[in-house]
């Protein structure tokens, strides 16, 4: 079956299923975690005893994370109706699997923190006073009586509910810089616990028993995230370890001996732990090339640890793996894979792994590529340039269904991580801010001449293809370079950076003017770097999928850029999904939309043919 490599359709990529966010149980045995095994993703559970996986909750609607209370009484549970990013906060009895919902309003956003350590009450960021801004609220479990213990106009999420009477909630100020705080919701008295100047992200990893102590991935002062420890009293941090690479995760074992985290060397993921005691740090060997991500709320239920600190329960997917659980057992520091949700029957041998590239630049800066070569030969292929989200993000060794699919059908994917990507250090990630957004744009141009010049990528034969901020990318690097590509495909982008940032939900824009500058005081740099100003340059075929729920980059950007490209009589096809938010989620949409883009660059990329601007 491998030898030959069968072409699949996106009906089975789409079957490929995941499984992440997991939490023990207070027993030791069994462990919730998230999966899509029915086509939305919903909570399940694992019994480490006998690997038997069973299904908790039966909405229609996705669920986002769960989480079980110290008494093992009740899962606390978010769900979003129709994609749209709404979370709400739900509980379910884990005696009579009654679910309760907690939050009132589905206009608002509820974040889960956690369970009070009695297990009665649990504590949720809300954004129900001002839409821009999250107070934090605690909800008794059986009263369902909140309490608003937090109001302050910032973006507010509680982390941990440390004892009886602390909250620690982190305010985010940007996507990279945020601060840790303790908040006693008795009183509303708050305590600063990370006093900085420059910008700096803390990623909260748990506590000493007598809250003596924090354990936190920073960058304070630093390029890179890095293992550290923070004196609750004195809030004196001291950096554990130090390497050239982010460490990531990160997860402090019941009895505090051991801080488990992954190590992002570019792009791939591997898992260390620290042991306090002997203050030593080792690598753990046995897990595959892979990524240490998954796609969890607010960055939560990304590892665990059982109540005896025997064992680390995390999620793992890698090119040939999809996202499943691992366990890392402490006592003989091995590793093994504890679910195996389907595959849809897609051999290993049928998945490629990429190679890792580097490519120089305009300006000689080093710039980091992925690429995914197709069993049917080495020289010069049709290729598709798959370009990441974010921007603040990157393309890792993860299972990525649409380069595995696009692979399959012969094509040569090359995924960068151009600058402004996260990974690289706080340097690399501001090389793309407000004026020198355009830059990451070249980037591409660079990569693509340097493909044709190795002999990958075959001329005239290039297509490009990203999501939400690569979609962006798309719509930029066909209009500031037209003649390198002969094909584009733009996935709830971005046309438009003004009205992209009038429309976007209120409580993100801040978050985001950050990074792209501001409507107050960047209109003329907008006006000159948004796509939707230079339509008229782009020559190529154009497919837009946009979903009508999406709170992040609003359905009108889409709408902007087609009836553009349709007034200058330019080729474009568009897919709407009424049912859909930021990304497509549902599967029978998935597969219309993916099937869609293969088609499309089959016959854009593969079939001779050169199409004029007005043909």
């Amino acid at each position: 079956m491998s030898s030959n490599h069968p072409r699949y359709g996106f009906d089975r990529y789409s079957s490929v299923r995941i499984a992440y966010g997991p939490s023990f149980a207070p027993d030791g045995q069994h462990v919730s975690f998230i999966s899509d095994i029915t086509g939305v993703p919903q909570a399940w559970i694992l019994d480490l005893s006998t690997s038997r996986i069973d299904q908790l909750t039966l909405f229609n609607e996705r669920v986002s994370s769960a989480v079980f209370s110290p008494t093992g009484k009740n899962l606390g549970l978010s769900m979003d109706p129709g994609g749209g990013e709404r979370h709400q906060v739900w509980t379910l009895d884990m005696e009579n699997l009654a679910a309760k919902k907690l939050t009132v309003g589905d206009d608002w956003i509820r974040v889960l923190g956690s369970f009070s350590p009695s297990g009665e009450s649990v504590c949720y960021a809300s954004n129900e006073r001002d839409e821009k801004f999250f107070d934090i609220f605690t909800c008794g479990v059986g009263s369902g009586e909140k309490n608003l213990v937090y109001q302050n106009d910032a973006t507010n999420y509680p982390l941990d509910w440390v004892d009886k009477d602390r909250i620690l909630f982190t305010k985010a100020n940007t996507n990279l810089d945020n601060d840790l705080y303790l908040l006693w919701p008795e009183t509303g008295e708050t305590a600063h616990l990370t006093q900085h100047s420059d910008e700096a992200s803390y990623h909260y990893a748990g506590h000493a028993k007598d809250m003596s102590t924090l354990y936190v991935m920073t960058d304070k002062d630093r390029e890179f995230l890095q293992p550290a420890t923070i004196d609750v009293g004195t809030g004196h941090l001291d950096y554990l370890i130090e390497e050239d690479w982010d460490a990531i995760g990160g997860s402090i074992s019941p009895d505090t001996r051991l801080l488990a985290y992954f190590r992002n060397v570019d792009g791939a993921s591997r898992l260390h732990i620290y042991d306090l005691e002997k203050r030593q740090d080792f690598l753990v060997d046995g897990l595959p090339m892979g990524a240490f991500e998954s796609p969890v709320v607010a960055g939560r239920n990304l590892m665990d640890w059982s109540p005896d600190s025997k064992h680390l329960i995390f999620s793992f997917q890698g090119p040939r793996h999809n996202l499943n659980l691992w366990l890392y057992d402490a006592e003989d520091r091995s590793v093994s894979q504890v679910t195996f949700v389907p595959m849809a029957a897609i051999p290993s041998s049928n998945l490629v792994e990429p190679e890792g590239l580097r490519f120089p630049s305009f300006d000689d800066l080093i710039i980091p590529v992925w690429a995914y070569r197709p069993a049917i030969g080495r020289g010069p292929l049709p290729t598709v340039v798959f370009v990441h989200g974010g921007p603040e993000s990157q393309e890792t060794a993860r299972f990525n269904i649409i380069v595995q699919y696009l692979v399959n059908r012969g094509f040569l994917v090359l995924a960068p991580n151009v600058r402004g990507s996260t990974g690289y250090g706080k340097k690399g990630v501001h090389l793309d801010d407000v004026d020198k957004r355009l830059d990451s744009v070249r980037d591409l141009e660079y990569l693509v001449k340097w493909a044709i010049g190795k002999g990958l990528a075959k001329q005239d034969r290039v297509g490009i293809v990203g999501g939400s901020y690569g979609g962006f990318m798309v719509l930029s690097a066909l209009t500031e370079y037209p003649d390198i590509w002969a094909a584009g495909v733009d996935l709830v982008g971005i046309a438009n950076f003004e009205t992209f940032l009038e429309n976007t939900a209120r409580w993100r824009r801040h978050l985001r003017e950050a990074e792209y500058g501001s409507l107050e005081n960047d209109r003329e740099l907008f006006k000159r770097i948004s796509p939707i100003h230079h339509v008229d340059k782009i020559k190529t075929p154009l497919l837009v999928i946009h979903g009508a729920n999406d709170p992040r980059v609003p359905i009108g950007e889409a709408e902007q850029i087609v009836e553009r490209l349709k007034r200058h009589g330019r080729q474009v096809e568009f897919l709407r999904f009424e049912d859909e938010g930021h990304g497509i989620a549902k599967i029978p949409n998935r597969v219309k939309a993916y099937t869609a883009i293969g088609d499309f660059l089959e016959r854009t990329l593969l079939v001779p043919q050169k199409l004029g601007p007005n043909e």
